[in-house]
């Protein structure tokens, strides 16, 4: 029994150890790439080819919940034909790289597991993920190897045995699951949240807001409703700075920009704030931020974004003045604004910390960009 108790002992202190800050981040991550339907792929090899596996199967099967979509996860260890082949022809260390080569886009999560954070094809396929913009997250253990300085996101099991490097991997592939199958369950973009953020733009723009059961019972009533009261009344020189500071303070954001383009994408109307004051920018600076990083993204694919790390995620990009006074970890919000079958405009929020935004605020946002593209269609 000696030897029993002391695995178990031994073990209790790794898990004491672990940085459950970092569980949570790979958690949101899941759920962000769940929500803008990117794609997760997941690697590893011998006991850690298992887990990869089993979180497939969890991802896939056990977080089905209504009002979410479901996970677009692939694991790479599962396909013995391919995995051969490249084996044979290229190479074992080209296994999974090849396999992400077909597929990884910007965006996209890719999870390695790798007890001794070592393996070649483990790091082959984690640098062409980073070469791809994915977001890469390792799982590993030991020293943890050249995988804990190449995932952008590291869960490191601080023990020198790899049984246990491997128990706690799946113990936490199971807490991740676990806690991603009981989240609340979001309201689809384009729906009204509820009265509460709406209460608010009654305060602001003086227009009736329905009762929650008239909110629940008849959405695109209500949301036509609002709209036209956005177009008639609120001229949209004056309608910009309005809106802008009423979502900065719906969201809790600290700075933020919406700009409207014409039908050739040229912006022709805008304004930002910062530190609680709405500034106009001459069009060609409010240009630059609609043509690199995520209102750029969010413009090229017509969705919208969440961005919860700024120094996580490949669509944020400061422009290179501006790195060495920005560079530190932010949170931030995008939305579109559609007309038709156009983007007409974008609105954009952040906050100087990681992690402050929500599911819930991209819906409400989306809802609230809805109801303001009536009135860009309006003074098209």
């Amino acid at each position: 029994m000696g030897h029993l108790d002391e695995y178990m002992q031994d073990l209790k202190r790794v898990l004491e150890k672990i940085p459950l800050e970092k569980v949570e981040e790979v958690i949101r991550l899941l759920q962000n790439a769940r929500m803008n339907e990117k794609q997760v792929f997941i690697l590893g090899n011998g006991g850690s080819a298992s887990t990869a596996s089993h979180m497939v199967c969890d991802l896939a099967k056990n977080t089905r919940k209504r009002g979410f979509p479901h996970f677009r996860v692939f694991g790479l260890t599962d396909n013995m034909a391919i995995m051969t082949a490249y084996a044979n022809d290229e190479g074992y260390e080209t296994v999974f790289a090849n396999q992400l080569e077909n597929w990884v886009e910007a965006g996209d999560l890719v999870i390695a597991i790798s007890a001794s954070g070592n393996s070649p094809n483990v790091l082959k396929a984690v640098e062409l993920a980073n070469q791809r913009r994915a977001i890469t997250v390792g799982f590993t253990g030991m020293t943890g190897g050249k995988l804990i300085h190449l995932a952008q996101v590291v869960i490191h099991v601080p023990s020198m045995r790899i049984e246990q490097v491997e128990d706690v991997h799946l113990m936490l592939e199971h807490m991740i699951c676990s806690a991603i199958k009981e989240m609340e369950v979001p309201v689809h973009a384009g729906e009204v949240l509820s009265p509460g953020p709406l209460d608010k733009a009654e305060q602001l723009f003086g227009f009736p807001v329905a009762s929650d059961e008239q909110l629940q019972s008849d959405k695109s009533e209500l949301l036509e409703a609002i709209t036209r009261e956005f177009s008639e009344k609120l001229d949209l020189h004056e309608f910009l700075p309005k809106i802008l500071d009423f979502t900065v303070q719906s969201v809790g954001a600290t700075s933020g920009s919406i700009v409207v383009l014409d039908e050739n994408g040229e912006v022709i109307e805008g304004a930002i704030t910062y530190a609680g004051e709405v500034l106009r920018k001459p069009s060609n600076t409010l240009s630059r931020a609609t043509q690199e990083g995520l209102a750029n993204w969010v413009i090229e694919n017509r969705q919208p974004a969440l961005v919860e790390n700024t120094m996580r995620d490949p669509r944020w990009m400061q422009s290179e003045p501006q790195k060495v006074q920005t560079d530190v970890a932010r949170s931030a919000i995008c939305v579109p604004l559609m007309v038709q079958d156009r983007v007409a405009g974008v609105l954009t929020l952040s906050r100087p910390s990681p992690y402050h935004f929500t599911m819930e605020d991209l819906a409400m946002l989306t809802t609230i960009t809805v109801a303001i593209s009536y009135s860009f269609r309006r003074k098209d």
